[in-house]
């Protein structure tokens, strides 16, 4: 068994969270897996992002930025996200979303309500689709680290690959088309090492 089939079949033993679950983490700091509807990788759930947070702490507030905040610009998952819907359906609104409109520059661009419109149907579809497991990091140089590990691992799987019905396919960024996760960063990162997964296994064996 190779890394990326290890990885998911750690992570899919691991509880699973949805939206709703958020406040219940039983710790504020780690890294997150997230999971979509549709998508399998060898009879496992698979894995379509890897995350964390930079800041101590902020693990279920980067969750909640994901999921309920309706700012894109918060969120580059949510972005992303929205990216995809708006190119499956060709909308031009799509050369919008794609600005940074909490800056003040871009702001006269906005419909103010289209954007809110957007905003609603890319939580829906988030809350309905993805789930997610976290495990326990509490050093931020470890997070940063096994979060780009833990992708690289991922996307350099031999039979990883989105399924052909997946929206990332209809993302406008290549890397996400190309890799089958919704991540830009950390695709081509060093690849984990033996003792940093075993120190992975270990503390999902804590969970």
């Amino acid at each position: 068994m190779d890394m990326c089939d290890n990885l998911h079949k750690l992570f899919c033993s691991l509880q699973r969270y949805t939206y709703m679950d958020i406040s219940r983490i039983p710790f504020d700091d780690g890294i997150y897996i997230i999971f979509e509807v549709g998508e399998k990788y060898k009879g496992w759930d698979r894995i379509v992002r890897i995350g964390t947070h930079i800041a101590s702490g902020r693990l279920k507030r980067r969750l909640y930025s994901h999921f309920k905040s309706k700012n894109k610009d918060g969120s580059i998952f949510r972005k992303n996200i929205g990216r995809a819907i708006l190119n499956k359906r060709k909308d031009p609104y799509l050369q919008i979303w794609n600005l940074d409109t909490s800056k003040l520059k871009n702001k006269e661009f906005r419909d103010i309500d289209k954007q809110a419109e957007i905003e609603i149907e890319v939580s829906k579809y988030m809350c309905s689709a993805l789930s997610f497991a976290v495990i326990k990091v509490e050093q931020k140089e470890k997070r940063l680290r096994l979060e780009r590990a833990i992708i690289s691992s991922l996307c350099h799987g031999k039979d990883f690959k989105a399924s052909e019905k997946w929206l990332g396919s209809f993302s406008t960024e290549f890397e996400i088309q190309k890799s089958g996760m919704w991540l830009k960063q950390g695709l081509d990162a060093l690849p984990l090492i033996e003792d940093e997964y075993k120190f992975i296994e270990s503390i999902c064996g804590d969970l």
